[in-house]
């Protein structure tokens, strides 16, 4: 009789643990170097966006009081947007601390790459290939995503609390939609509900999870989803002003007109961003070639085998659509910006897995496997090495930005002329336009309230 020791299975021997501490070494690498650059360049000012969607809410919402605070909550709009999830986090910290701390609202949103991180974990574990496979080519997604190609939804309080949860949240629906027990499908409902209250393409999931429900023929589901659907759309909209425009571009690209606009050009970049720079003609290339795999995987009938991983890419194909007929107005190379490059990576991400999963098993020389597994290595360290240092410099100038206007506001001196430290540094660009300036009247009016409060300054501006 074999003794214990020798009935071990493999996997359990040092070789196989050796083996898989290396590969989770791997994985953790990227969002180590990720979130210590990001805890280098944290900013407390407010940037953009932050001026409107959150000392703008919290001098409507601090007012208000027991219901009035929920409907400001769920009614407040800036732009084209209802951020119901950025604003409950807001008015949370607000009557916890009695004034808002935007360093503190930028790390939450930092933080939310994490969930999103494993999500896509579960969702690729889901293709039920061996343990060591599953951990081997799941560390490719940790340093695609982990990376600072998106730095502008990055420390940035109101960006991050609406482009990174709503992503989260829509895969976890994806996730969850195609499980059995009443449990899965309450987290469904409220995973959809929380997208939607995230940002706006939220919506997309609507007709995604009415379509998940018909292939599966679970009546009873679809009806219980489109109602709640119906009741998510007539809050989100009640009172909505269909024609906000950004006070930037005051483009008549909106809501009412999304259609009528619709680019494929446009789409294509905007779901290919991750392969450009400057240059959006590779970004449309590339999104070809990724729409070009998610017919595959149509053909495929990976929405039988894969729902979750194949619903989750069609959330990102109907965004950028959808992106198109809100943005194409403003020029095709705005599809590349940095702020929408999160998706691309999770889109490329998405796809690689379902790549992974149907080559798995093909068979390939040991040394030609080898050299591929080494090419695609140093691919990868290069392409996340090179996006953390131009992202970290990004960063970097853009806290040097705010902090120096802040100054000059503080001082009231006249605007200060700023040199762009590297190529692709659109600082000095961006200054000119007022990017940085303190917006008003929500920042005088805020300090005033005592709903934001200046932080002390580098001395050398």
């Amino acid at each position: 009789m074999e003794s214990p020791a020798e009935c071990r299975s493999p996997e359990r021997t040092p070789p196989s643990i050796l083996k898989r501490t290396f590969l989770w070494i791997a994985i953790l690498i990227p969002p180590a170097a990720f979130y210590l650059l990001l805890a280098k360049s944290l900013v407390s000012l407010p940037f953009m966006d932050d001026y409107q969607a959150v000392l703008g809410f919290l001098l409507q919402w601090k007012n208000e009081t027991g219901l009035g605070r929920l409907f400001q909550i769920a009614t407040y709009q800036h732009n084209e947007y209802r951020c119901m999830f950025g604003n409950a986090i807001t008015g949370i910290q607000y009557q916890i601390l009695g004034h808002t701390n935007l360093q503190v609202l930028s790390i939450l949103g930092d933080l939310f790459v994490l969930p999103l991180f494993g999500l896509l974990y579960l969702i690729w574990r889901e293709c039920g290939r061996p343990r060591d496979y599953t951990i081997l080519a799941f560390v490719p997604a940790s340093w695609i995503l982990f990376q600072l190609q998106y730095e502008s939804t990055l420390n940035f309080a109101s960006s991050g609390l609406q482009n990174i949860p709503v992503i989260v949240f829509a895969l976890l629906a994806c996730f969850l939609a195609s499980k059995a027990g009443a449990t899965a499908f309450l987290g469904t409902l409220l995973s959809l509900l929380l997208s939607i209250a995230s940002s706006g393409n939220g919506l997309f999931l609507i007709p995604i999870g009415a379509i998940i429900y018909l292939q599966h023929r679970e009546y009873k589901r679809l009806v219980a989803w489109c109602a709640l659907s119906g009741i998510a759309c007539l809050v989100y909209f009640h009172g909505y002003n269909f024609k906000a425009e950004t006070p930037i571009t005051h483009m008549d690209n909106n809501v009412l007109g999304l259609l009528q606009h619709l680019s494929l050009p446009y789409a294509a970049a905007f779901l290919g961003s991750i392969a450009a720079m400057r240059n959006p003609l590779p970004a449309i290339l590339f999104g070809i070639v990724l729409v070009g795999v998610f017919i595959l995987a149509t053909s495929d009938r990976l929405f039988a085998r894969r729902p979750a991983l194949y619903y989750s890419m069609l959330f990102f194909i109907v965004t950028g659509l959808a992106v198109s007929g809100l943005r194409s107005s403003l020029g095709i190379a705005s599809a590349i910006t940095s702020r929408y490059r999160i998706n691309s990576t999770v889109l490329l991400i998405l796809l690689y897995l379902y790549l992974a999963d149907k080559f798995y098993g093909i068979h390939l020389r040991p040394l030609i496997l080898k050299a591929c597994a080494f090419v695609v290595g140093v691919l990868l360290i290069g392409f996340t090495a090179e996006s953390d240092r131009v992202g970290e410099k990004l960063l970097l100038a853009r806290r040097r930005a705010l902090e120096v206007e802040m100054m000059r506001w503080q001082r009231h001196e006249p605007r200060h002329a700023l040199a762009a430290s590297f190529p692709g540094d659109f600082t000095a660009e961006n200054e000119k336009n007022g990017l940085y300036d303190p917006i008003e009247p929500f920042f005088s009016e805020s300090i005033r309230e005592g709903i934001y409060q200046i932080p002390a300054l580098p001395a050398e501006h």
